[in-house]
């Protein structure tokens, strides 16, 4: 019995067949993208980035109002608002975002309006599977 809770596997489908992995093998990571069906955990961390800019938008956007007015608040106030900006989580600062392919979560030649890499939008355009988009023939 203690043999067993030490021991505890899960199945891991693998190629269409069940294969016992011990637990302690596997990775936190590995768990999060499986469940989640990202590619990598650079996409996983970008999303909670995202959660994380989202979740103190309102606040960080009234905060930089007050430090940034000019000539009409004292400085007392502009510094307490500095103190206060540096208490947020710097994960939550929209400048930091970098922004990746959804499928290949790739970091660079991004085509913004599909949040496509430029490799995986040719390929899903030359297949006709993006909306508006039609292959240059001349």
């Amino acid at each position: 019995m203690a043999l067993q809770g030490v021991l505890s596997r899960i199945k891991t489908p693998v190629f269409g067949c069940l294969v016992q992995v011990p637990r302690c093998q596997q990775l936190h990571t590995t768990l999060v993208l499986d469940k989640l069906k990202y590619p990598n955990w650079k996409m996983v961390k970008e999303v909670k980035h995202r959660k994380a800019v989202k979740e103190y938008a309102f606040e960080r956007i009234n905060i930089n109002a007050v430090r940034k007015a000019k000539h009409i608040i004292p400085p007392e106030v502009k510094e307490i608002a500095d103190k206060e900006i540096d208490e947020l989580p710097r994960m939550s600062s929209i400048s930091m975002l970098h922004k990746r392919c959804m499928i290949t979560s790739r970091p660079r030649g991004l085509v913004k309006r599909w949040r496509l890499s430029r490799i995986v939008w040719r390929h899903e355009a030359d297949y006709n599977k993006l909306s508006g988009v039609q292959r240059a023939m001349w």
